[in-house]
């Protein structure tokens, strides 16, 4: 997983953007011009719930909710407006529209 963080002064970190590659990272900063990339900043472990890429609304890493989830390689996508959902009902690509893709 790659991140973004956003900080307000030295190492006061207030939050970080998940992404599913570095393309997606440089991707969502050029779309978003108060943020900078600052390059390449993955190999990150998610949290204790399943993260998705900010970008393209991928499952990206976290504490998976089924084995569909890990076997969903395909990274960079392009949002599609329904997302997507395996047989178990868990999200493997987040609907264009989702708040969590802003």
């Amino acid at each position: 997983m790659h991140v973004h963080v956003i900080e307000n002064g030295p190492g006061n970190v207030v939050d970080v953007i998940n992404f599913c590659s570095d393309a997606c990272h440089q991707d969502y900063c050029a779309s978003h011009p108060d943020l900078t990339y600052g390059g390449w900043n993955g190999c990150h472990e998610g949290g204790d719930c399943t993260e998705f890429c900010a970008e393209c609304g991928v499952v990206c890493g976290g504490t998976l909710e089924c084995e569909c989830q890990a076997n969903n390689v395909v990274i960079n996508r392009i949002p599609r407006e329904h997302g997507e959902k395996c047989e178990h009902g868990n999200w493997l690509q987040l609907p264009a529209n989702h708040p969590a893709l802003t």
